[in-house]
C-alpha cells in the first residue's frame, strides 16, 4: 500500500475518532444538564469543531426554538426565517440554499448573506421539519455525505435530550402546581367558617363544592355585634393559588373594617372596594353579596356588588336582591346603594354563585335562576339545611350527575 494512501486512511481514522469523541462528550455533558440553552451550546461546539464549521443554526417550529452560532439576525430576519424555513425543506432531507425556488428568494438572500449554504431536515418525520442550517468549512471544502450523517447523529442525541428536558419540565411544573394547590387549599380552608352562627330568629345553612381543589367561591360569617350578624358570599375571579390569596386579602379587609363600618354597609363596601382595587390594580375582580341580619327584630340590610342576585322568597312571592353597584375592583371610587327590608317568619333568602344556576343538563340547557326561586317557593316549609340539600340534589339530578362546570355555593337563610 502506498505511503500516501496510508496517510489518507490514518487521517480518516483520526477524523472518525474525533467524531466519536464529540458524540461521547456531547451525550455525557448533556446528561448532566437540564437547560435548553446549555444543551444547545454543547451541541453547536460538538458539531462545529469536528466539521470545521464557522456558523450554524437550529430551528424547531413545534417548540418555537431558534438558536444560532457564528452570526446575528435582526428581529425581522428571525421572523422571516421562522415563517419560511418549513417550505424550504418539507419532504426533503438535504437542501442547497443556492437551489431554493424563486418563491423563497427572500429567504435565499438572507441565508446567503449569513453564509449558510445547506439546510438539513433532521426530523424523523420529514413533513414536520426540524431544520439544521450549516455554513461552509473553514478550509472552504464542500460538506460531504459523511458530514451530513455525522450532523444527523449528533442532532438525534441533542433532540432526545431536549425532549427529556421538556418532559422533566412538565413533571417539575406539575409538582410545583400540586404544591401550590396544596398551599392554596390550606389557605382556602382556613378562610371558611368552622361553624355556622346560632341565631335567635334565623336558621343558616351553606352548601359548598369547588370544581377544583381550590375554587374562586368564598363565603364568610363575621363577628356579630349588637344583634347584627354580617354574612358575605363572594366569587373571586380565577382559580388556584392566585384566587386563594386574593380571597385571603379580601377577608382581611372585611374583618378589619367590620368594626368600623358595621352599621353603614354601603360605606363599608365602597371603602372595601377602594382597598381591593389598590391590591389588584384593577386587574382582578370580585362579585360580592353582603348582608346584615337583625337578630332582634327580623330585618335584612344588604349590598349587592355585581353578584348574581339572590332570591328573597316569602308568602307573597319571590324578589331579587339586586340593589348595590359595580363588582369590586373595577374602579377605585365606586359608590354603592344599600337596601333594608323587614322579614317575616318563613321567609327564605337564597344566595348563590353563578355555578349553581349555570349547571347544565346533557343537552346543554342551564338550570337557571328562575328554577332556583321556584324550587325554594315549593319547598319553603323545609329547614335551611334540608332546603339547601334538597336544592343541591335537584340540580344534580337536572345535570344527570355530570360534574359542575364552575364552583358551586348556596347560602340559605330562613327566618324562624
Amino acid at each position: 500500500m502506498a505511503e500516501s494512501e496510508v496517510r489518507r486512511l490514518q487521517k480518516e481514522l483520526q477524523f472518525k475518532k474525533l467524531q466519536l469523541n464529540s458524540i461521547h462528550e456531547l451525550t455525557s455533558a448533556m446528561q448532566a444538564q437540564f437547560d435548553v440553552d446549555h444543551v444547545m451550546r454543547i451541541f453547536f461546539s460538538s458539531l462545529m469543531a469536528p466539521l470545521g464549521l464557522s456558523r450554524v443554526f437550529f430551528f424547531d417550529r413545534r417548540h418555537e426554538l431558534l438558536r444560532k452560532r457564528g452570526f446575528t439576525l435582526g428581529a425581522g430576519e428571525s421572523l422571516l426565517l421562522k415563517k419560511t424555513l418549513d417550505r424550504a425543506v418539507t419532504g426533503a432531507a438535504c437542501v442547497s440554499v443556492d437551489e431554493l425556488p424563486p418563491a423563497l428568494e427572500e429567504l435565499k438572500k438572507l441565508l446567503q448573506a449569513r453564509r449558510i449554504f445547506t439546510l438539513l431536515n433532521i426530523a424523523e418525520n420529514k413533513r414536520k421539519p426540524v431544520v439544521l442550517g450549516l455554513g461552509r468549512k473553514f478550509n472552504l471544502r464542500e460538506l460531504a455525505q459523511e458530514d451530513f450523517e455525522f450532523a444527523g447523529i449528533l442532532s438525534h442525541f441533542m433532540q432526545v435530550e431536549l425532549e427529556n428536558i421538556r418532559y422533566l419540565g412538565q413533571i417539575l411544573e406539575k409538582k410545583k402546581l400540586e404544591h401550590e394547590m396544596k398551599i392554596a387549599r390550606g389557605i382556602q380552608l382556613s378562610l371558611l367558617p368552622q361553624d355556622l352562627p346560632q341565631l335567635k330568629h334565623y336558621d343558616v345553612a351553606v352548601i359548598y363544592e369547588p370544581i377544583q381543589e381550590v375554587g374562586g367561591d368564598y363565603y364568610d360569617i363575621l363577628k356579630k355585634r349588637k344583634n347584627i350578624q354580617p354574612l358575605v358570599l363572594a366569587d373571586v375571579e380565577g382559580k388556584g393559588l392566585a384566587a386563594a390569596l386574593l380571597a385571603a386579602s379580601c377577608q382581611a379587609v372585611f374583618h378589619s373594617m367590620n368594626e368600623l363600618y358595621l352599621f353603614k354597609p354601603a360605606a363599608f363596601i365602597s371603602r372595601a372596594n377602594s382597598f381591593i382595587h389598590e391590591i389588584t390594580r384593577g386587574n382582578r375582580f370580585i362579585t360580592l353579596f353582603w348582608m346584615l341580619l337583625n337578630d332582634e327584630k327580623p330585618a335584612l340590610t344588604y349590598v349587592n356588588a355585581g353578584h348574581s342576585a339572590p332570591w328573597l322568597v316569602s308568602a307573597g312571592g319571590a324578589r331579587k336582591l339586586d340593589a348595590g353597584g359595580l363588582l369590586l375592583g373595577v374602579s377605585s371610587d365606586s359608590s354603592y346603594e344599600e337596601q333594608t327590608m323587614a322579614l317575616a317568619s318563613g321567609d327564605v333568602i337564597c344566595a348563590f354563585t353563578d355555578g349553581v344556576f349555570e349547571a347544565q343538563d346533557r343537552a346543554g340547557n342551564e338550570f337557571g335562576e328562575q328554577a332556583i326561586a321556584d324550587f325554594i317557593r315549593a319547598n319553603r316549609r323545609l329547614a335551611a339545611a334540608e332546603l339547601g340539600d334538597a336544592l343541591y340534589r335537584r340540580i344534580k339530578n337536572f345535570s344527570q350527575k355530570a360534574k359542575f362546570r364552575d364552583d358551586f355555593t348556596i347560602m340559605i337563610v330562613k327566618v324562624r
